[in-house]
């Protein structure tokens, strides 16, 4: 894997929603670099929930073409689909991701315990999936999109697009949820910054 030197306050300023894109291909060396960015990433009791399907090239695409609403998804050289993996929420992946944390010195036997306890189903079709896991999945994606700028590609969330068909289409199993779509290529335009809430706004005063 090919480490990548680089600027995270110009990565976040330069990061831009990509709705054109160049047909350029995208390097298979660049896209394992976005996919390690997401399997980095962290998530509550390391659950890791992610998951991902690689559309890569016309005859890809063309399996959730009647999913997409938005036309520019299916002109990236590379869509993401991103998706939820209930069974990261059952009791016996999470005694599993528990020990790894005790083995790795990060949690105590104790800490591990008192999780054991904690009310949940054994299988999948009784998950109901906490709105954590959608923060965790943001995190993983949400890094993807910032590796891809640091290596000049381009990238949109995506969440206006029909999950069903795209899991039909895709023959995914039971426990996968689709989430989101993110399209990545070589950007063909240069949009200019959206505007933003100005500090004051976003901080809150302790009282």
């Amino acid at each position: 894997m090919k480490i990548i030197n680089i600027n995270c306050q110009e990565v976040i300023q330069n990061r831009r929603s990509i709705r054109k894109y160049k047909p350029d291909e995208v390097s298979a060396e660049n896209l394992e670099n976005i996919i390690e960015a997401a399997r980095l990433a962290p998530s509550g009791t390391n659950r890791q929930p992610w998951r991902f399907v690689l559309l890569n090239g016309k005859e890809e695409k063309e399996k959730i073409a009647g999913a997409v609403i938005q036309p520019f998804v299916l002109d990236a050289p590379v869509v993401f689909v991103c998706c939820l993996d209930r069974q990261a929420y059952t009791r016996g992946l999470v005694e599993k991701r528990m020990k790894e944390l005790v083995q790795s010195n990060v949690i105590s036997e104790e800490a591990a315990g008192y999780i054991y306890q904690r009310k949940m189903p054994d299988k999948t079709g009784d998950v109901v999936i906490p709105a954590s896991a959608y923060i965790d999945l943001g995190i993983a994606v949400e890094q993807m999109v910032l590796m891809a700028t640091a290596l000049g590609l381009g990238s949109c969330w995506v969440r206006l697009f029909n999950p069903q068909q795209v899991h039909k289409a895709l023959n995914l199993p039971e426990n996968i949820e689709v989430v989101a779509l993110l399209p990545v290529g070589y950007p063909a335009e240069k949009p200019s910054p959206r505007p933003r809430l100005n500090r004051d706004e976003i901080m809150i005063e302790s009282k």
